[in-house]
């Protein structure tokens, strides 16, 4: 069983999944390796190392994979994602403001771009957690999914 946040609900880890706002109102996806053509997109995400609080993991997974420098707005979802690769995971989904930094189009996880909200691409049916997390995102915005619902 996992230590900080994930021991309080029933999961292995946690882990981040971060909605980046940019100034122009745009979302900043990276696009992993293999992703199909109709779906090549993610939020910017991962697991959190053992013992590190989500929040830190969540500015420092998008520096990472994007380049930029965020600020965390809000948690605005968390749920739990059961079968995943590495487990059961307790997903914190974060709002985070750009803050400096620039895209990296050679990033860990592919490419890093930024779309307007009416044009996003979909996401990697293999990253449920990620398109639960972007649907929650968008209902708050009052939008609709770029693809196909896999979860509440």
């Amino acid at each position: 069983m996992a230590t900080g946040y994930a021991q309080h609900m029933a999961s292995d880890y946690d882990g981040a999944l971060v909605a980046v706002e940019t100034d122009a109102d745009e979302l900043v996806l990276i696009h992993p390796p293999g992703g199909p053509p109709e779906a090549p997109a993610s939020l910017p995400s991962n697991p959190c190392d053992p013992g590190e609080i989500p929040e830190d993991a969540a500015v420092r997974m998008v520096r990472e994979m994007t380049g930029l420098d965020v600020t965390i707005v809000r948690e605005y979802a968390r749920f739990i994602q059961e079968g995943t690769p590495t487990g059961t995971m307790l997903a914190h989904c974060y709002i985070a403001r750009v803050t400096g930094g620039s895209l990296i189009y050679e990033g860990p996880e592919g490419p890093a771009r930024a779309y307007p909200l009416d044009a996003l691409p979909a996401i990697m049916p293999i990253r449920v957690a990620n398109q639960r997390a972007l649907d929650a995102y968008l209902k708050q915005r009052g939008l609709a999914s770029p693809g196909p619902s896999t979860g509440p």
